[in-house]
């Protein structure tokens, strides 16, 4: 058995040996896709301290083969969204339990804002499709946000 120093360099051997295994394992078994984005909202939800709403159980149900309509639920709120094809990318609907609760429609590169109607309404005319999350802002003082996991939405089909 050869002795190796671990406290010595990386040779340029090395190097190449690191790239093929990153390359094969990139290959057999990449990383999912909204992975990075799960792993921000782990973070930014430390971070704020924010509550974090579920999918209810209806939404977990096979129900067709495409889903448009999630609803998200936490102690004190609960939202609805749904989504189709539009002429400018994806647009977005929203409900949820009371007006003018301000909610935020995360992207990976943008954030969009929509503050809900007296009857809970919320639009998100013109997103793109891909990995979307919701923060809904507190309306009283000393409530938390509450932020929702990543979801998927697809484009035209």
């Amino acid at each position: 058995m050869n002795s190796h120093d671990a406290d010595a360099p990386l040779t340029d051997d090395d190097l190449a040996l690191l790239a093929a295994l990153a390359d094969a394992q990139e290959q057999a078994d990449p990383m999912p896709p909204g992975m990075l984005d799960r792993i921000a909202l782990a973070v930014s939800l430390e971070l704020m301290n924010a509550e974090l709403a579920v999918l209810t159980s209806d939404a977990l149900q096979p129900a067709r083969a495409e889903v448009d309509t999630v609803t998200f639920t936490a102690s004190t709120i609960s939202l609805m969204v749904t989504w189709a094809p539009s002429d400018d990318g994806v647009r977005v609907a929203g409900w949820i339990t009371g007006g003018g609760v301000r909610v935020d429609l995360h992207t990976s590169t943008a954030v969009h804002t929509s503050t809900s109607d007296a009857t809970g309404r919320l639009e998100w005319p013109a997103v793109q499709p891909g990995s979307v999350r919701f923060v809904i802002h507190p309306v009283r003082e000393g409530d938390r946000a509450v932020a929702t996991p990543f979801i998927e939405i697809p484009g035209a089909s």
